[in-house]
């Protein structure tokens, strides 16, 4: 009886995807939002801006405190972008901002928008569901590299790897009608993010980006993320930004 048993055993852990160990090692699953939104805000408002600096918290709208390196195209548009706009905690100007004209922030954008999101880690992809927009992101982990000829999309086509303590995502095929950030950096359809997630503590969530698109910077640069993990019950919502302006009268441009 014994000897049968153990062999059940033996022949269950034989039958354990690859993915189930390193799952268990990077545990990314649960609700984030930026530190202090729970304290603050059910509904994800988060820190003050006097608070987020008095703490040293990097403003939401940006990757780093660092200029990137543009290139002249780039610069220009970011310059249109920023007219009478000098602080980092300011969006871009509102008649050349995408999202305010309704349009999806789009990868890497959607971690600038003060609004959680939901990690599911699956046998096959890490799906990312944020508030913002309802949108919904597909890593896959399933060994897939790459469609050839794959149609640039809002989110891009992403895929992931476990890699020690984190978890890596490569993104390609973004569409460059968005922003790469909230202060009005743009990008080209050449761009490549990696994005390198980390659990440092049980409570926090850091991602480390890499930033590569040889048409908009002069190099590949980096930025970070850092979120908090919320508390049993706090639930992402339905969110749509058109809908939140439409029912404040605010006129898009």
């Amino acid at each position: 009886m014994k000897s049968d048993l153990f062999a059940l055993v033996v022949a269950g852990a034989l039958v354990i995807p690859q993915w189930a160990g390193a799952q268990a090692a990077v545990d990314l699953s649960g609700v984030w939002d930026r530190p202090g939104a729970a304290k603050e805000s059910p509904t994800g408002a988060g820190f003050t801006q006097a608070a987020q600096a008095r703490l040293g918290i990097l403003p939401r709208q940006v990757f780093t405190d660092q200029e990137p390196p543009m290139t002249p195209w780039a610069a220009e548009k970011f310059k249109a972008a920023r007219a009478g706009k000098d602080d980092l905690y300011e969006d871009g100007r509102d008649e050349l901002d995408p999202s305010y004209n309704c349009f999806p922030p789009g990868t890497p954008r959607v971690f600038t928008i003060p609004r959680p999101f939901e990690i599911h880690q699956l046998p096959k992809m890490v799906l990312i569901l944020f508030e913002s927009y309802n949108a919904i992101r597909r890593i896959h982990t399933d060994g897939q590299a790459h469609p050839a000829g794959y149609p640039v999309t809002w989110m891009g086509h992403s895929i992931g790897h476990y890699e020690g303590d984190a978890f890596v995502a490569e993104t390609v095929s973004i569409n460059d009608k968005t922003w790469l950030d909230a202060l009005g950096h743009p990008h080209s359809d050449a761009l490549r993010v990696e994005e390198r997630f980390r659990r440092p503590d049980h409570n926090t969530l850091q991602i480390d980006f890499v930033f590569d698109d040889p048409k908009a910077y002069t190099r590949p640069w980096t930025g970070k993320k850092v979120y908090e993990l919320m508390p049993p019950g706090f639930n992402v919502m339905e969110d749509f930004t058109c809908d939140d302006l439409l029912k404040l009268g605010i006129k898009r441009y």
